[in-house]
């Protein structure tokens, strides 16, 4: 069982067991969006930053949504053709809005539309009193989740990006291994191409656990720049893996004296002793180690002077080049770990 998992699960039935208390304290005239409202925040965001971000975004939401409705009944009294009008073109606008390649204008837009929609067509005879006790109600019940998620078992993504970033180090050393080191025929299984995707997952998660992290306001600070070159170095340590894999696929056809299998060997033996030295250490104390050699593989191209053909010789460039590129983000990588 996943502890993450249970403890927001627990969480989120504290916020909803407080939120329900409250009802049973004050009379709400709706008190069913307290409850509703901690439902929405908290359920499907198991981090402190992305609840904060969720709050914030439907309490935003509902604010334009009841600001526009005030205007259609204060001051054109609820009139068919006005709340035709404010429906037709808040519709247009929020849907605009919500369309929006921005996650969060996306959840906003939408919010502001259905929060209109609900006032003016949902209570007739009392609009402005609906409009306001919304208004209160889901303020009320996002105070509550957002509390709750922030002082009641807190689960940071910080934490877990560093976990993240950790498991991505492990993958990116199997797949290193599986691709340069294993041969052709293992190479070719399909765990060898899930690990690539599993990989590129574990990218994709380390976005959005650094958006959340950016949201959370306790505790470190989130360094933004950092994060984005050690997502750097994590995508290019990945691109040049698959591409040494396709000339070192392309040397096999030529015939490789054994001291330059003997380098080639060492050179990758020293690149999975590094990634896997970073990946057993914690981001903020990388221990020393020592980082893979370029002077053993850059001795391939010196050493191989008999080779006349072309397309050999542009290949251990290749193999080359991004040997390189491997090493020096895996020095900055380090570098950023220690920081």
């Amino acid at each position: 069982m996943n502890s993450e998992r249970l403890i927001h699960s627990v969480k989120t039935a504290i916020a909803v067991a407080i939120g329900f208390s409250l009802t049973r304290i004050v009379s709400f005239a709706y008190a069913q969006w307290i409850i509703i409202t901690i439902l929405v925040v908290m359920c499907a965001q198991i981090y402190v930053g992305g609840a904060l971000q969720k709050g914030y975004l439907r309490f935003l939401g509902t604010l334009c949504g009841c600001c526009i409705a005030l205007v259609v009944i204060e001051i054109f009294h609820s009139s068919v053709l006005s709340v035709f009008l404010a429906l037709v073109i808040a519709s247009f606008i929020f849907s605009y809005i919500a369309t929006s390649s921005k996650e969060a204008l996306s959840y906003l837009g939408t919010m502001g539309c259905v929060t209109l929609a609900l006032i003016l067509l949902g209570q007739k005879e009392s609009s402005l009193n609906y409009a306001t006790a919304r208004f209160l109600e889901i303020s009320i019940g996002i105070v509550i989740a957002t509390l709750v998620s922030q002082f009641i078992f807190p689960i940071h993504a910080k934490k877990k990006l560093r976990k993240n970033q950790t498991e991505t180090l492990k993958k990116l050393r199997d797949f290193y291994n599986q691709t340069l080191v294993m041969g052709l025929a293992e190479v070719q299984t399909m765990e060898h191409h899930d690990l690539d995707e599993e990989i590129v997952k574990l990218l994709l998660k380390q976005r959005q656990l650094a958006k959340d992290s950016g949201r959370e306001p306790l505790g470190t600070a989130f360094n933004a720049d950092h994060f984005t070159q050690s997502l750097f170095c994590e995508r290019q340590i990945l691109r040049a893996i698959n591409f040494m894999h396709l000339a070192q696929d392309k040397l096999r056809c030529a015939t490789l004296s054994d001291k330059m299998n003997v380098l080639l060997k060492t050179f990758h033996e020293e690149v999975l002793t590094a990634l896997d030295a970073m990946a057993k250490s914690t981001p903020e104390k990388t221990k020393s180690f020592k980082l893979p050699s370029l002077e053993s593989i850059q001795h391939l191209r010196a050493d191989n002077k008999e080779m006349m053909v072309l397309q050999p010789i542009v290949y251990f460039d290749a193999l080359i080049f991004n040997a390189e590129i491997i090493v020096d983000n895996i020095a900055l990588l380090a570098r950023l770990y220690i920081e």
